[in-house]
This record gives structure tokens, C-alpha cells and sequence, in this order.
């Protein structure tokens, strides 16, 4: 094979020995996956195949010159894909582990349903039809498979496996807080002008998890989430290189960014926002949360002037990073009744048969020992009464 056999994957598909049969039968638990193992290995195979013909229909639909050679492979897969395992087990396996939740749950059934349509092929005209309009839908490799992934020290993407159910329904108030997101958001994914993002506030009031929600929101339409560490940003460069080529929208996650005085990390993230020499991706946003308005840590010294001549000039390299984020979003703390509200929302949500009154005091007594009234005290608050009733 051309295209679909350059990495090996497809020549160790059939299992001669022990050592590959464990490793068919470990990919099947994960996804938990039954019926016919060879089947779905080689559907799991064509879906993460990046080549020149897969990467061409996820980023144009248009599958050029590589066409013919994909062909080709796919014939030679396809008979392959009926192949009956030499193994019975293999054929019509039933996996042990049924609990399997979140992403490997929605990858697994993505899985056994790429397998029904792939069976479903008449010929091969068909079977490659069918190749194609996956790419056409899904995309190919992790980035097409995931939503979400957070960075390894040394630059690696690792995809999230569990990811929460968060909408903002979750989110009580903070209505033009998340107008302004969602709008920023929905104009990205269209292909409109849309700002990197900075919301700032205090803790506890929903900055976090109205940029997972947006996550959940706009899926399907093409958002995958990167988590970087401010200690990773040397690694800015190569990942947006990367993310540049795929049909995707990258929102670049930063959770709780700000700087002591003494790093100098921030440094990779201004040339990040405002790119070098070349032009910064117009499929990459970076959206940051941050308990603080100005991100990097200014002391009384500097503002005195201490041994810095050019002190003014100084100040301003400090705050001009947060006015690079085209879009600022200001999150305040809940006042008293705000925080009632919110805690009455949640109990709604999570099914709390309880005295309104009741639940306000509790809610109350619960806020002035942990922290104050906030959202997140809230959550807590409610967490802890329902275990209690």
C-alpha cells in the first residue's frame, strides 16, 4: 500500500501472535468495543490514517491527485475488512468493560458506526465513498476524534479523555458575560473576525467553565480545545505551525494565567497573540482566564520609579499584554442575592426537594465559612447538601 501502508499500521493488522492479539483485544476494552475486532481495527485505522489524501478532503473536501492511489489502498483494505479473523473470539467478541464513559464512549460508538457503513458497502466504489465522506465530516487523526487536549512538557498534544457535560444553562447570570463569548465564538467557527480573549475577575465566578461550556457548544462545528501551561509557551510557535494546516478552529486554553515579576514566559505569549514575520493563523484563538486585570505582577517599587531610568517604558511592556487580547471580559463577585439566586438555580437543576428558606439559610452559613459568595461556593454548597439529604 501507498498511502495507507507508509507507517506500518495496516502490514501488523492481521494478529499472528500472542502480543498483537492482546494489544486488538486492550483496544477493544477502551472503546468497548463488540462484534468483529479486525473490523473495527481497520475502520480505527483508516479514521487516524493522516495522508495526503486524508488531510486533502478534511481541509477542501477535494481529494486531488492522491485519489488514485487511495483507491488503491482501500481496495486492498476492504478485502482485508472481510477477511473472517482466524481467531472466533476475535469475530464476535464481547468486551468486559461496559462502564466505559465520556470521550472513549462517544469514540467507541463512532467506531462501531463507521464499521456498519463500511459492511454496508456493495463494492469498492462504495467502500471508498464511504472513506471519503468520513474525512468530509469528521476529519482525520486525533484532531478529527477529539475534542480537547492538553500539552506535554515537551511540546506533545495528549487528548482529554473525560471532558464534563457543561453548558451554560449550568451558568446562572452573567448574561452579557457570555453573550460577548458566545458571539466572539460563533463569529470564529464562521469564519468572521473574532478577538483572543481574557476573562478576568474574581475567583469562584464561572470564568473556567464558560470556556468548557463553549467547547461543548461549538463542537460539532469544528472547535477543539488546547490546555497549555504558562511554562509551555515556548512551544507557542511550533504549535500554532501546526494547527495552521488542519481545518479546524484552535482555541489555545490558558486557565488562571498571570505572571510573578520575574518571569518572563508572557514574553512567548505576546509574540503568540501578535505573530512575527509571519502572519499569525487566522484558525487559532487564545482565550485566558485570569484572576487578574493586568497579568503581570507590578510592585510599588517599579511604580516609584526604583532603578529603572526608563520606568514609564517599563510599566507599559508589563501591561500592554493584556491589551493584546482583543477582547476583555470583566467577571465580578456575586453580590448576596446574586449568590441565593444561583444556588437556588442549582438545586433546581440537580433536583433538590427542599424549603426555599430552608436552603437560603444553609446557603448562607455555608458561603461565610468557605470562601465568601461566589459560584463556585455555590456549586459546593449544593454538592454537599444533596450527599447530606
Amino acid at each position: 500500500m501507498i498511502l495507507y501502508g507508509k507507517n506500518e499500521l495496516f502490514k501488523t493488522l492481521m494478529p499472528e501472535n500472542d502480543e498483537n492479539i492482546g494489544a486488538l483485544l486492550d483496544f477493544a476494552e477502551k472503546y468497548a468495543l463488540s462484534g468483529n475486532l479486525i473490523k473495527a481495527k481497520i475502520a480505527w485505522l483508516i479514521m487516524m490514517d493522516e495522508n495526503p489524501f486524508s488531510l486533502s478532503i478534511e481541509r477542501s473536501g477535494i481529494s486531488g491527485s492522491a485519489e488514485v492511489y487511495a483507491k488503491r489502498d482501500l481496495t486492498e483494505l476492504r478485502d482485508l475488512f472481510f477477511i473472517s479473523p482466524k481467531d472466533d473470539i476475535l469475530g464476535c467478541y464481547q468486551p468486559q468493560n461496559t462502564r466505559v464513559s465520556g470521550e472513549e464512549a462517544r469514540i467507541g460508538k463512532l467506531i462501531s458506526d463507521f464499521v456498519k457503513k463500511l459492511e454496508a458497502a456493495a463494492d469498492d466504489e462504495a467502500f471508498f465513498a464511504e472513506v471519503k465522506s468520513f474525512y468530509g465530516k469528521y476529519g482525520v487523526g486525533d484532531f478529527g476524534m477529539n475534542k480537547a487536549f492538553y500539552m506535554l512538557d515537551d511540546g506533545r498534544l495528549v487528548p482529554v479523555s473525560h471532558i464534563r457535560d457543561i453548558s451554560f444553562d449550568l451558568i446562572y447570570g452573567y448574561d452579557t458575560q457570555k453573550q460577548k463569548l458566545i458571539a466572539n465564538t460563533a463569529s470564529f467557527v464562521s469564519g468572521g473576525g473574532a478577538n483572543n480573549v481574557l476573562l478576568y475577575g474574581d475567583s469562584g465566578t464561572g470564568k473556567s467553565t464558560a470556556i468548557k461550556a463553549i467547547l461543548n457548544m461549538f463542537y460539532d462545528k469544528g472547535i477543539r480545545m488546547i490546555q497549555i501551561q504558562k511554562h509551555q509557551f515556548v512551544h507557542l510557535s511550533a504549535l500554532t505551525e501546526q494547527l495552521k494546516k488542519r481545518n479546524y478552529r484552535f482555541v489555545l486554553y490558558m486557565d488562571d494565567l498571570s505572571f510573578e515579576d520575574f518571569e518572563v514566559e508572557y514574553k512567548y505569549l505576546k509574540a503568540a497573540i501578535e505573530g512575527g514575520l509571519e502572519e499569525k493563523p487566522e484558525n487559532v484563538l487564545i482565550y485566558a482566564t485570569s484572576n487578574r486585570r493586568h497579568l503581570i505582577k507590578e510592585t510599588f517599587t517599579e511604580r516609584e520609579g526604583g532603578d529603572d531610568i526608563h520606568r514609564n517604558e517599563s510599566i507599559q511592556e508589563k501591561i500592554s499584554l493584556s491589551d493584546r487580547f482583543g477582547l476583555s471580559i470583566f467577571y465580578p463577585k456575586p453580590m448576596q442575592q446574586e449568590y441565593f439566586n444561583i444556588v437556588l438555580h442549582l438545586a433546581e437543576i440537580e433536583g433538590i426537594e427542599a424549603d426555599r428558606d430552608t436552603l437560603i439559610a444553609e446557603a448562607r452559613k455555608w458561603g461565610v465559612a468557605h470562601g465568601g459568595y461566589s459560584g463556585r461556593t455555590a456549586t459546593q454548597f449544593i454538592r454537599q447538601f444533596k450527599a447530606a439529604q
